[in-house]
């Protein structure tokens, strides 16, 4: 599998060329407000086109000119393509960048944003609630979670993790939860969809040290309470992977630990209607840039191949602040 196919970025340019193109292409409003929303998360046209009260077709000319001027890429999503700044821009590029950001959105707009974040959570919640009962079967046609388990806890044990708190973002069946509940004084899981808590807690019998918390991640409180968070095949179904990673980095304790299980970028759009996905997998990098944006740094990385061509990667990040 070609991890990148889907993947577009516009033909590159160097040197004052490419300064040139980008403060041409940034020199009008709207395409400078599309990369101010850009700069944390990918949307769809449709979705910029209600954030930004913009018709569709000015909307995908203004894309078209971001694009070629390299400074978005854009990704198949299942029927839809969606936008992201383009990674890693040179210094000049980059300075350009940080004077858009430096003004804030206006508060109508983060309310758009927030609305559309609102309507692909409330997709993934309705999706769990149907199909609980089939998720590990459909899942299985993908990966089990006994792949990549040993990996996970074998991680843990060369750190030295163990003691303090665990919290493992949506635990599924319960199998790494109740590990974590051996290795740490106390384990929680947390999910907002009840029927996957019920499917967890039949592994938990008799372990005294776990509990289940039926909300959204997002809504737990900002605390470091956690020596060590793990999210395995989660980020994929989060409606904005950056607040994910922003609000793990928050729950973290100094020195704690994130662990990442995800599927690599994939074409294999069934996955949207069997598992519920949002995003079919994501490149290394994504990944790696929502966490450094996070204030969390960067440990080693795994890659399993699995099933029908999809790759796992496992990346572990720290909380290095005091």
């Amino acid at each position: 599998m070609a991890a990148n196919a889907s993947v577009q970025l516009a033909a590159p340019e160097t040197g004052f060329e490419a300064v040139v193109s980008a403060a041409k292409a940034l020199a009008d409003p709207l395409r400078a407000n599309v990369l101010r929303i850009l700069k944390d998360d990918s949307y769809g046209v449709l979705e910029l086109c209600r954030i930004v009260d913009a018709a569709q077709p000015a909307l995908s000319h203004h894309l078209k000119v971001l694009h070629q001027a390299g400074l978005v890429v854009r990704r198949r999503e299942g029927n839809s393509v969606f936008y992201r700044r383009a990674p890693s821009p040179a210094p000049a590029r980059a300075a350009l960048l940080d004077a858009v950001d430096e003004v804030s959105l206006p508060a109508d707009q983060h309310e758009r944003i927030d609305a559309v974040h609102a309507e692909r959570r409330d997709r993934s919640n309705a999706f769990f609630a149907a199909h609980a009962d089939d998720f590990a079967r459909n899942q299985a046609r993908i990966s089990e979670v006994g792949v990549y388990a040993a990996s996970v806890l074998d991680t843990i044990d060369r750190l030295g993790l163990s003691a303090g708190a665990a919290l493992e973002v949506g635990p599924g069946d319960g199998e790494l939860l109740a590990a974590l509940a051996g290795r740490f004084d106390r384990a929680v899981g947390v999910d907002s969809a009840s029927a996957m808590l019920d499917l967890t807690s039949g592994r938990l019998d008799g372990l005294d040290n776990v509990s289940l918390l039926h909300e959204d991640f997002l809504s737990l409180p900002a605390r470091p309470d956690y020596r060590f968070v793990l999210a395995a095949m989660v980020v994929h179904h989060q409606a904005s992977p950056q607040q994910f990673f922003r609000h793990a980095a928050r729950l973290l304790e100094a020195g704690g630990v994130l662990t990442v299980v995800e599927l690599c970028r994939h074409d294999h759009e069934w996955a949207k209607t069997a598992c519920g996905d949002i995003w079919l997998g994501f490149e290394p990098e994504e990944l790696e840039t929502w966490a450094a944006n996070a204030g969390l740094a960067a440990g080693e990385t795994q890659y399993l191949a699995q099933k029908n061509g999809f790759r796992i990667q496992i990346h572990t990040f720290s909380n290095a602040q005091p």
